[in-house]
């Protein structure tokens, strides 16, 4: 077969880029995110939700209060997921002191992938404007894209945390994925956070599982090493016996490493 990148032929590629190719009960996870943020608006109350831009999704859910404010970007491969799932670390993060703020945004395809990295900046930015100075970002998946691509963007950051991300749209755009993704190879360019590392402001750790498909773990890894020689890099963490999904559900643990590193943050 003929390869299209790296030693991958055209299959390969696109499986590499199915998180579901590796880890078949993917929705059963994604389901105890809701299940974990039910329990968590139970424990701590509903959000107060506040309308960041003038696109009827551009909202954000804020939990709690604090000098500092943790700002969390969902993932689902950029067309799938919302805020209202994503707030099963809120009560950590509550419970330390600071604001936790789930941004909603559009998805693919119903937006561009520009459309998209400008909401999320433009979120962040009201964060700043109107609730703390002191933003920690943090971002899942193609979540950690977006938080990457704003880190490129905006100076409102102090801290991120990017988990499982892609910072490489090279072989997203060769895959499968780019049927709705749609990226050219200016996009590819100016989307992919590796190639503007030196446009980041703030100190970002880098955490990726153990069991992530080998290129997640490649793009996490050279992202790491791209973020070092700029010097902006904190650390480099491997989730271990944990998949792409399993990752991101630990930083509701502040016992676990990621939820560790999430709370050194707001110190």
């Amino acid at each position: 077969m003929k390869k299209v990148f790296l030693d991958y032929d055209q299959k390969a590629l696109d499986e590499q880029y199915e998180q579901r190719t590796w880890v078949p009960h993917a929705d059963e996870i994604i389901k105890r995110f809701g299940v974990a943020s039910d329990a968590v608006r139970t424990r701590i109350g509903e959000p107060r939700t506040e309308r960041y831009g003038p696109a009827p999704i551009e909202t954000l859910d804020i939990y709690g209060e604090g000098r500092k404010a943790f700002v969390f970007v969902h993932g689902g491969a950029w067309k799938r997921q919302s805020k209202r799932e994503n707030a099963f670390a809120a009560e950590t993060v509550v419970l330390a002191g600071a604001a936790y703020v789930a941004l909603d945004f559009a998805l693919l395809p119903s937006v561009t992938l520009p459309e998209m990295a400008t909401q999320v900046c433009r979120g962040i930015d009201w964060v700043r404007g109107q609730l703390s100075s002191e933003i920690v970002l943090c971002g899942h998946s193609s979540g950690s894209h977006l938080a990457a691509c704003a880190l490129t963007r905006t100076d409102s950051v102090k801290q991120a945390l990017l988990v499982s991300g892609i910072y490489d749209l090279l072989p997203v755009r060769l895959s499968a994925r780019n049927e709705y993704v749609r990226l050219d190879e200016n996009l590819e360019h100016e989307y992919s956070p590796i190639r503007h590392a030196d446009r980041i402001c703030c100190p970002v750790t880098v955490a990726w599982a153990e069991h992530e498909a080998a290129e997640f773990a490649r793009q996490s890894r050279e992202f790491s090493s791209a973020l070092k020689l700029a010097g902006k890099l904190t650390e480099a963490m491997v989730g271990k016996g944990l998949n792409h999904f399993e990752m991101i559900e630990t930083l509701a643990d502040p016992d676990s490493p990621l939820g560790r590193a999430a709370l050194n943050m707001l110190q």
